[in-house]
């Protein structure tokens, strides 16, 4: 199995157990890594790697937010899969 296949089946199980929405964040934000693992593949994303901070509303409250840090990589994962109807299960994002 390839690494991108081991990562398509890690952002697959994030997807179908909720532990990230399955939409477009409200906010996004890159940088370099902070020590936090990423949401995705649970590795830490070292100062030498770029990241992102997703961002996503909860529920109907405008003001509470959850936010995610994530991989590049993870990240583009994440999008082609949540976009992928057969994929990542459920309906794809707009």
């Amino acid at each position: 199995m390839s690494h991108d296949d081991v990562l398509r089946e890690k952002v697959r199980n994030v997807i179908q157990a909720g532990t990230l929405p399955n939409r477009s964040p409200r906010r996004m934000w890159g940088g370099p890594g902070v020590g936090a693992d990423c949401t995705m593949c649970n590795l830490a994303i070292h100062r030498d790697e770029l990241e992102l901070e997703i961002e996503f509303a909860q529920g109907n409250n405008g003001d509470a937010v959850d936010k995610y840090h994530v991989h590049i990589l993870c990240f583009a994962a994440w999008e082609r899969e949540r976009r992928n109807p057969e994929g990542a299960g459920g309906d794809p994002a707009p």
